[in-house]
């Protein structure tokens, strides 16, 4: 079986990783827009959102050490 993740041209890979980027950079904007809720529900939504944060940068380590 050819999961998809594990088999990139280097169009894919690069594909890839500006999806992951442009993912970043949504939840650092939403991260922005929690800031100026009730901090309690900003704080929940900061977590979660610097949680996804960490998840694509680690996807993205991963393609970069495909990508060599």
């Amino acid at each position: 079986m050819n999961h998809r993740d594990r088999n990139f041209t280097n169009a894919k890979l690069e594909r890839r990783m500006r999806d992951i980027e442009s993912s970043i950079a949504r939840y650092l904007q939403a991260m922005d827009t929690a800031d100026r809720q009730e901090p309690a529900i900003a704080k929940a939504r900061t977590e979660r959102l610097q949680d996804k944060i960490a998840a694509l940068k680690e996807q993205m380590q991963r393609l970069k050490e495909i990508e060599v």
